[in-house]
């Protein structure tokens, strides 16, 4: 088994995480508050929580004997009362509460248990060549309604008001954030148990399966949005370049589009993740 990873941030905090122990690897992107409080005693409470799950999955997902979506509801039950100490859980509104996306893969026997909440994405190539992906794309219909709002207004640069966002945005922003863990929004990792069992999970047979890759949505954009290659691609061609080289790649796109003219996104550059294993 051969592993690459590679995690990379252009602000003062990374806001993804990445981990493995012996028989499991995750991916998790953090995404902050639409608000202006930080409870925690972290840098921001996003870096708590992306760190907190690290730990937790570390400590955790060699568990075996329990399933995946088990480990994930009784690590939010321990977060909950870790975070109690800072405030009353009960008080926040979703535009108060921080999320992540999350990926996690794990070799438990003769099987390959894949698991997915957010827009992180798991790409399993199997023997025949043949590409899995595990991905829910709810949150990027979201996304794509604000990139329009932001590509139309030429005077946008004048107009930030917050976390780089005009008004008009931030109340699109808010309004899709208040779907956070609805019947009608989208389903992601947070203090709510309930959104685990919304997660995308998937078993493979380990002797069909030749690599894993698995990215934060910063990661992905070398084919979702930059279109080096397609999805069914991007296995071997994270293979063929290493994974910082790729991650060089997409920092050089994103600083030649510095204005997000040509490459429509909600910023010039996100948190980038990746983990690649070559079974």
């Amino acid at each position: 088994m051969k592993i690459d990873a590679v995690t990379n941030t252009y602000k003062d905090n990374n806001e993804d995480s990445y981990g493995m122990t012996k028989n499991s690897f995750w991916v998790i992107d953090g995404a902050s508050s639409l608000s202006k409080q930080n409870y925690t005693d972290a840098s921001n409470d996003v870096v708590w929580i992306v760190n907190w799950w690290t730990n937790y999955l570390t400590n955790n997902l060699e568990q075996l004997n329990k399933s995946i979506q088990v480990i994930l509801q009784e690590g939010i039950e321990l977060l909950n009362n870790e975070f109690e100490k800072f405030t009353d859980i009960r008080d926040l509104s979703k535009l108060d509460r921080v999320s992540s996306a999350i990926a996690i893969t794990r070799i438990n026997g003769d099987v390959l248990e894949c698991y997915v909440l957010g827009d992180v994405e798991i790409l399993i190539k199997k023997n025949t060549n043949e590409v899995n992906v595990l991905t829910d794309e709810s949150i990027n219909v979201l996304d794509n309604q604000v990139m329009e709002i932001m590509a139309r207004n030429k005077n946008r640069k004048n107009e930030i008001r917050f976390k780089g966002f005009t008004e008009e945005e931030l109340r699109l922003l808010r309004k899709n954030r208040n779907t956070m863990n609805t019947e009608n929004g989208y389903a992601i990792l947070e203090h709510d148990k309930n959104a685990i069992d919304k997660g995308i999970y998937n078993e493979l047979p380990i002797k069909i399966v030749s690599d894993i890759l698995m990215v934060s949505d910063g990661f992905s954009t070398i084919y979702n949005r930059y279109h080096k290659c397609f999805r069914k691609e991007a296995v071997d061609y994270c293979k063929n370049k290493g994974l910082k080289n790729v991650l060089n790649e997409i920092r050089d796109i994103e600083n030649s589009d510095s204005q997000m003219i040509k490459y429509k996104r909600l910023k010039c550059h996100d948190d980038a993740t990746s983990i690649l294993v070559e079974m």
